[in-house]
């Protein structure tokens, strides 16, 4: 019996992280524990030390296997190397670049894992787990919890700080780099990127001279101002909009001067660099601390601070516990929106409670706080948006550019019901008005081929792949013939470039009379919040008095204003982009 037990306690363990791990969301909540296992039942006195030698491992880790190689001679862990993975640029890469070493210092497997890449620290951990059962370690050697580091308080001096490192934070920080000042940035999360490395990383652009050339995108800034304006039901501060989309086609210029090769995409959507959203992260970084910014990692800003009515600086709480404080002549808050904070939200739209949340775990809402607390003024906080296609048991996103492409929504009948490329509000209406609740998102692997992003999504097993239409039905739950009689409709209309059902003003790049299908039922999740600080456009906060609060900037979506009641899709970057670009260029001409 005590047998039996044992086996079934390692075979659920097992299957959960597997389970979990493999169909995990970018947002790493609900994330599997490293698997714990029934001790061997070696008296102590039979404990010799273990086996010297290398031992490999591999567990799953967001969207790959991950092999790992422990040496050990007979007392410690010598080595751990990560040998194979294929997890995300950016996010995955840091737990892979900086645990094993974290690992080996402290001679443990109760090590914190990297924030923001919990399952592949999960999986490194459960590697060396299992190499040192293979070596024979007495297993309560290495659980020991390293001991917290003693907390040091420290002083800086710099010119500008930026609090967040995502995307407006590091083009902020960058720009105002390139124009000489000395920078600091601090980010509470282990990794950059806050939810811009999660995003697809896709930025709109009107008036750029590669989209004339190439007759693809928004040509007519006018007609994008008008676009963006309806899209936020005229609730968005005009000229706030209208500097964004004046100022894209510049932002793809700035892009190339500092080392990208911006590309042009299918649709509206126009632009990206290589490697995505990851891409733009660790470029923005790289090219920030190669020109001698610094980045602080695990350091929490809590406080600005004030002198003579203008901001000085911040404090924070260091990665060890103590006390930082940063004396800034300048300081620039892109510390992004609140989309993680459920309770926050549920109060300020009590109709979005118990929605999950596709954001990732730092988007709290601190900046904002912070802002507040040295009298700045905030609009729009109950502004939030939902994504429409979110699989909500893994809170994974399933990006624009699936629908955009050419991909339908199917409810439970097997039948579409929306324009799948309206506005975002109004598809997600659309899918909560259907009798459960929910979609199918259909797409075929033209698809997934023509967007990276949608691949990882088949890798981590959100999506699912089938080879015929009775497949597809089946899972959908509906009748084949109903099914067949949707895809042919869609394949006619969009030979026909017309959607007499429901008007859909697709760019008609291609159907869907191809197979192999990928299905997944997607709802609408938290996504972005529209709300947040008052700024011009030249990035500076306002105050609640309505005058210019000296030396405080503010960038991305922490701010308010710039989306109104409901974000474009493809905007939020290139928000990012320009009010960070300005943030940089305005705080560094403040300090002279």
């Amino acid at each position: 019996m005590k047998n039996l037990k044992k086996f079934l306690a390692i075979l659920i363990s097992t299957l959960l992280v597997l389970g979990m791990a493999g169909c995990s969301s970018p947002t790493d909540t609900n994330q599997p524990e490293p698997v714990e296992e029934t001790p061997a039942e070696t008296p102590a006195e039979e404990q010799t030390g273990m086996k010297p030698g290398k031992y490999t491992a591999a567990f799953r880790g967001y969207k790959s296997d991950v092999k790992v190689e422990t040496e050990v001679d007979s007392e410690k862990i010598i080595s751990v190397k990560v040998l194979e993975h294929k997890e995300t640029d950016g996010i995955g890469t840091h737990a892979v670049e900086r645990l094993p070493k974290i690992i080996v210092d402290s001679q443990s497997v109760k090590v914190d894992t990297i924030s923001g890449a919990t399952t592949t620290s999960y999986a490194i951990i459960n590697g060396v787990k299992d190499a040192l059962k293979q070596a024979g370690a007495d297993m309560k050697k290495f659980e020991l919890v390293p001991p917290a580091p003693t907390p040091k308080d420290v002083t800086l001096d710099t010119d500008v700080v930026v609090i967040g490192g995502g995307a407006a934070g590091l083009s902020a920080a960058l720009e105002a780099r390139r124009n000489g000042a000395e920078v600091i940035v601090v980010e509470k999360m282990d990794i950059t990127g806050g939810n811009t490395i999660r995003s697809s990383g896709a930025f709109n652009v009107a008036g750029h001279k590669l989209q004339i050339e190439a007759n693809k995108g928004r040509k007519d800034i006018e007609e994008f101002i008008e676009f963006t304006m309806t899209g936020g039901h005229n609730m968005n501060d005009p000229a706030l909009v209208r500097y964004m989309i004046e100022n894209s086609a510049g932002i793809v210029d700035w892009v190339t001067e500092l080392g990208f090769t911006p590309e042009i995409g299918e649709t509206y959507q126009s632009f990206t660099v290589p490697g995505y959203a990851p891409g733009l992260i660790i470029g923005l970084q790289k090219f920030f601390e190669e020109m001698g910014g610094k980045v602080m990692l695990s350091t929490k800003a809590t406080e600005i601070i004030m002198k003579d009515g203008a901001a000085a600086g911040i404090i924070a709480e260091g990665a060890d516990g103590g006390k930082v404080t940063i004396n800034a002549g300048a300081v620039v808050i892109a510390t992004g929106g609140y989309g993680a904070n459920l309770e926050w939200i549920a109060e300020l739209d009590p109709s979005l409670k118990g929605f999950v949340t596709n954001n990732h775990p730092g988007a709290t809402g601190d900046g904002i706080v912070m802002a507040q607390a040295v009298g700045a003024a905030v609009r729009d906080l109950n502004e939030i948006q939902t994504h429409p296609t979110v699989h909500v048991p893994t809170a994974t996103m399933m990006t624009e550019g699936c629908r955009n492409a050419g991909g339908i929504l199917v409810n439970t009948s097997g039948k579409r019901f929306t324009n799948e490329v309206n506005y975002r509000d109004i598809v997600s209406e659309a899918i909560l008005s259907q009798d459960q609740g929910f979609a199918y998102l259909i797409i075929n692997q033209e698809i997934v081929d023509s967007n990276g992003n949608i691949q990882g999504y088949y890798d981590i097993g959100v999506l699912q792949k089938f080879d015929t239409i009775a497949d597809l039905a089946k899972f959908m739950n509906v009748e084949e013939s109903v099914l067949q009689e949707t895809m042919d409709k869609w394949n006619k209309a969009v030979a026909e470039k017309n959607d007499p059902e429901f008007n859909s003003q697709f760019t008609w790049i291609r159907n869907l009379s191809k197979g192999p299908w990928y299905s997944v039922a997607v709802s609408p999740g938290i996504h972005h919040t529209m709300g947040g600080i008052v700024i011009n456009t030249n990035t500076e906060v306002i105050s609640t008095d309505g005058k210019v609060i000296p030396g405080l900037f503010a960038c991305g979506e922490v701010t308010g204003g710039v989306h109104g009641g409901n974000r474009v899709g493809g905007n939020a970057i290139l928000d990012c982009l320009v009010f960070g670009k300005t943030a940089g260029e305005k705080s560094a001409a403040y300090i002279k």
